[in-house]
């Protein structure tokens, strides 16, 4: 957020951070612009530097009687229009598994940041509370939103969403390194709140050689004292069997400088394997054949290690109280089969700008695209789907889905790959040219 700048009427440049850092000239130099900001053409009201089809994506200046305070908001219906890094940014929940939350698991505040319900409750010391299992009466239509919580899976999946891991442009290449896309990761953290408190104040990223990244994970150990509980946020190198019945659980980067030890018990591995099998299987594969990464938000319980006598004095010790897996492609972009990555290595060796709805934690009722191509003449994108199986309840979500894309888009206005036929991936619907706005 720090390096988000807004242009006020008469080209004035204003940060959006000083809404933190600076609250008075944040009230003052808004107060002094908002009616000017309301009587100016479109091209001329406050902004910040997101365009959509080389036009400029205003803001409001708006004013809160009940607190005597100034604020900028989106226009309506434009916050998808605006860059996923953007605070300003609100994704269209019709067009991911968002749709399967009610109302408030999600709440898109108007400054940009956004506020979460989570399944689990956060507490810095003692046992956590438990995951909600309580089951939900079945939806009286197919689609129906009816997820009253968000899983660390959601989470994951909206922060990846948040830190703009979840689109591809062709600048993008070389630029999704790990450490970058955790950096991202980190950020997004800042603009999620969750039981009235930042998800930064508990994430902490782990990547390979970054020394910021090792300081905080220990800082954040050692202020809570005996015990705490965080999120650990990083790509899975393996997952091995410990002493007793526990497992091992390593982070790409957890040796360098971490002094970190990851116990995973037995009960959410098996977990794990049940409910993450795509990230299973990836992680069985020798590295040098594993195409894919397998990102991972761990919920921990964590502690110093002080014992005098213990060679590991000053280490951290870990255990893993539950946890969610993502397989992503060597660009990020998460993938839920083998077929979608195919997809999206060839998307990315075409140049192609696409983006990837995620699923959060929706049941497989709700219907949206796999990918979304963002560069073709069509200005709300051309969904693509992939078929990948042909069992007889595949076939009949199968048919559900080509009725809703033929009604939706028409025929002919969808892309598909039936993978089953083993056949290539047929061509992609043409780029618009690059003058094209």
């Amino acid at each position: 957020m720090s390096d988000t700048i807004i242009i006020l009427p008469g080209g004035e440049r204003f940060r959006l951070e000083w809404r933190q850092s600076d609250p008075e000239r944040w009230e003052r130099r808004l107060k002094a612009k908002y009616d000017e900001s309301r009587k100016a053409a479109r091209a001329d009201k406050a902004r910040c530097l997101c365009r959509h089809r080389g036009a400029v994506l205003p803001l409001q200046i708006r004013y809160r009687a009940d607190s005597d305070t100034y604020h900028l908001a989106v226009w309506p219906n434009e916050g998808p229009l605006h860059e996923k890094t953007c605070p300003f940014y609100k994704p269209d929940p019709g067009k991911s598994g968002r749709a399967g939350y009610v109302s408030g698991v999600i709440r898109e505040e108007e400054d940009g940041d956004v506020s979460v319900t989570l399944s689990i409750g956060l507490r810095r010391k003692g046992p956590p509370q438990p995951v909600d299992e309580t089951p939900l009466p079945a939806p009286d239509r197919r689609g129906r939103a009816r997820q009253r919580r968000m899983s660390p899976l959601g989470l994951l999946n909206l922060l990846w969403e948040r830190a703009g891991l979840a689109e591809w442009k062709p600048q993008f290449a070389r630029h999704r390194t790990i450490p970058a896309a955790l950096g991202r990761v980190a950020s997004a953290g800042t603009r999620i709140r969750t039981q009235k408190r930042p998800l930064s104040d508990l994430l902490c990223p782990v990547a390979p050689d970054h020394e910021g990244f090792a300081r905080r994970l220990h800082a954040i150990v050692r202020a809570e004292g005996k015990e705490n509980h965080l999120f650990l946020a990083g790509f899975v190198d393996a997952i091995e069997p410990g002493h007793g019945s526990d497992f091992t659980l390593t982070l790409n980067g957890q040796r360098n400088g971490y002094r970190c030890f990851l116990t995973l018990p037995a009960a959410e591995r098996n977990r794990l394997v049940r409910s993450h099998r795509l990230a299973v299987s990836t992680l069985a594969l020798p590295e040098p054949e594993r195409r894919a990464r397998v990102a991972a938000l761990l919920y921990v319980t964590a502690q110093h290690i002080t014992k005098p006598d213990s060679r590991w004095k000053g280490w951290i010790q870990a255990e893993v109280r539950t946890a969610a897996l993502m397989t992503v492609s060597p660009e990020m972009i998460p993938v839920e089969s083998g077929y979608e990555l195919a997809v999206a290595e060839a998307l990315v060796a075409t140049d192609r700008t696409f983006e990837k709805p995620l699923r959060f934690d929706a049941g497989e009722e709700l219907v949206f695209p796999d990918f979304i191509l963002q560069d073709t003449v069509r200005s709300a994108g051309y969904p693509m789907e992939v078929f990948g199986r042909t069992d007889e309840a595949y076939m009949a979500r199968r048919a559900e889905k080509e009725d809703y894309y033929n009604t939706t888009f028409g025929a002919g206005g969808w892309w598909s790959w039936d993978a089953t036929a083993r056949t290539s991936i047929p061509a992609f619907p043409p780029a618009r040219n690059r003058g094209t706005p």
